[in-house]
């Protein structure tokens, strides 16, 4: 498995770690470019609430059943989560260019 490649100059200078944190709401730093990049938002959006309806439903169910089983499925579910996070795709995030000097 190759690295992530930087969404602005597409060379594989991103860490497998840094795509991992991108996926918690974290920014991307390009070592090669210097750009900026993060997991799509509106994708982040949604995995979010994929981690919310996990802990509130089996959370829940573990918690007024007793049966541990509801946890474990808990647990397994945000370890997969979590390994799919690195599959989230990269979105370049444009900087603002300073105003031009006469």
């Amino acid at each position: 498995m190759s690295l992530p490649s930087c969404p602005h100059c597409n060379k594989t200078s991103i860490s497998w770690w840094q795509k991992y944190k991108a996926a918690k709401w974290a920014l991307i730093h390009c070592k090669q470019c210097k750009g900026h990049a993060c997991s799509l938002p509106y994708l982040l959006v949604f995995y979010t609430m994929l981690y919310v309806w996990n802990v509130m439903l089996f959370g829940y169910l573990t918690y007024v059943t007793g049966n541990l089983w509801y946890l474990l499925t808990l647990v397994v579910i945000w370890v997969i989560l979590d390994l799919y996070s690195v599959y989230l795709p990269l979105s370049a995030i444009k900087t603002k260019k300073p105003p031009q000097q006469n």
